[in-house]
């Protein structure tokens, strides 16, 4: 399948890198980038495990060789170091731990489309994988070696000799390469599909559709006429698969066939819900186009998508994410924000983050196992000097309209009072239900008032800066926002 030719801006920050290689190979790179590791088929932990942690903070070391006899969230005077927040993380560490298959290398932003595609089919087919991210800004020197044209579109190596010759440059061939090197996962590119390859080519047509739609009401040079035309065009291609969508959820008689080509997840689904995904939270800012308005097709796919596991529980972006990162998209890409339109747009981006915003608390996921909360936890844990520079910097490199705070140990006690609510065992079964309640419950650290706003100010701060799917699945961020802002209601009384 050929891949669309749209300038950078029209894939939101052009393409990105990603690539596969046997784990065999990764010692080699292991100090050029980010490196994580996650397990779709390693499952969830028990129940059990999760009363481990109040346990261990009671006797966690103080340093001098003595035993501490508190719980973390028991004290009102300070919260946890980070590193007995650490060391408490390491013994709530899975118990069950697969060795990795292959070594995923994505963006660290996780925005670019092509691999999202190739991300989404590792997880569907349940291959263990390390992660490894690769900076946009300061690509490292290995990387440019295996690209000479320094671009980074998605490419492959399933051998354990990297050369030029084991380089495939499209997410769908890297998907074909995946099927053949694991023929025991579910096959996801299917051959001799005659449905698969038109559904394919129906994606293909929609997002040309949709480009020349979206990115051509930049264009000043563009008659209105012909942006009435890309525009209905752009509409019908919607309608069409609308109605596809419709057809193959009947033929499947109620069995739950949703997906794109019935009751089983296919590459089609991988290669549609990328851009599918930015286009439903993001149009309707920016283009005042609903994609789901009168499309019920389209609207059974997006419930069977956003309950597939492998999609929803690491992969699939949030709604505040998106709209938040489409004022930061029209400032970086949208032609000046002294043009009216833009800056009309930015301002209703913005707006639209800040209601979301408003809601953090009541929607927090369900965490029966506490996963999400571990996630969240492990995460900020340890990321924290980051996330209390970012929170607390005077210089934002982005999103400079969020309020930002200026007291750098304000936010590190606040920060580690979250980490600890997080760790914490009755956190982790309860925060889901009702963080507020959570948060007025458990002790609080001793601050000055003036501590306490700015502490305040760097929850706020956090919550809003938290993007899906770069720093955390939408789950895991969405009890982490809530933990955030229950925090900074209660220290701003």
């Amino acid at each position: 399948m050929t891949r669309s030719t749209a300038p950078a801006a029209l894939l939101l920050l052009g393409p990105i890198s990603f690539f596969i290689l046997y784990a065999s190979r990764t010692q080699a790179f292991a100090a050029s980038g980010t490196t994580s590791t996650s397990f779709l088929s390693a499952g969830r932990r028990s129940s059990g495990a999760r009363t481990t942690f109040r346990r261990l903070a009671s006797t966690a070391s103080s340093g001098t060789g003595e035993s501490t006899s508190r719980s973390i969230t028991d004290t009102a005077t300070s919260p946890p170091s980070w590193d007995e927040l650490s060391k408490a993380l390491e013994h709530l560490a899975d118990d069950v731990t697969l060795k990795p298959c292959v070594t995923l290398y994505r963006d660290t932003n996780g925005w670019c489309p092509f691999c999202e595609r190739v991300w989404v089919a590792l997880r569907a087919k349940g291959i263990a994988y390390q992660e490894q991210l690769i900076s946009l800004q300061n690509k490292p020197d290995w990387y440019k070696a295996l690209v000479p044209t320094t671009l980074v579109p998605p490419f492959c190596s399933m051998g354990m000799v990297i050369s030029m010759n084991d380089v495939l440059w499209e997410s769908a061939d890297i998907m074909h390469t995946l099927d053949q090197e694991f023929p025991d996962t579910p096959q996801l590119m299917l051959k001799n599909s005659a449905e698969f390859e038109e559904a394919l080519q129906m994606n293909e047509d929609l997002q040309t559709a949709g480009f020349a739609f979206v990115y051509g009401g930049t264009n000043d040079t563009l008659a209105e006429e012909d942006k009435l035309k890309r525009r209905n065009n752009f509409l019908a291609q919607l309608d069409r698969l609308d109605t596809a969508l419709q057809k193959v959820q009947k033929d499947s008689g109620g069995r739950g066939g949703a997906f794109r080509l019935g009751e089983e997840f296919t590459g089609a689904d991988a290669i549609m819900v990328p851009t599918l995904e930015r286009w439903r939270y993001q149009l309707p800012i920016t283009v005042d186009v609903d994609i789901l308005e009168g499309r019920p097709g389209l609207v059974k796919w997006f419930e069977a998508m956003d309950s597939f596991a492998p999609y929803a529980d690491r992969v699939a972006g949030d709604e505040y994410s998106w709209t938040a990162a489409t004022s930061m998209f029209l400032r970086y890409f949208g032609d000046g924000e002294d043009k009216p339109d833009v800056s009309a747009a930015i301002q209703r981006a913005d707006e639209a983050a800040e209601r979301l915003a408003g809601s953090f608390v009541g929607v927090a996921s369900a965490d029966e196992n506490g996963e999400y909360s571990r996630e969240a936890a492990t995460k900020l844990i340890t990321n924290h000097k980051a996330v209390v520079k970012d929170c607390t910097r005077s210089d934002p490199k982005s999103q400079q309209h969020i309020e930002r705070a200026s007291d750098f140990d304000a936010a590190d006690v606040m920060l580690r009072h979250v980490a600890s609510l997080l760790l914490d065992s009755s956190c982790s079964s309860f925060v889901a239900v009702t963080c507020t309640t959570l948060a007025n419950e458990v002790p609080m650290f001793d601050m000055t008032e003036e501590s306490g706003k700015e502490a305040a100010a760097a929850a706020r701060t956090v919550a809003s800066r938290l993007c899906v799917p770069r720093d955390m699945s939408a789950p895991a961020a969405s009890i982490l926002r809530a933990i955030l802002i229950s925090v900074s209601d209660r220290l701003d009384q």
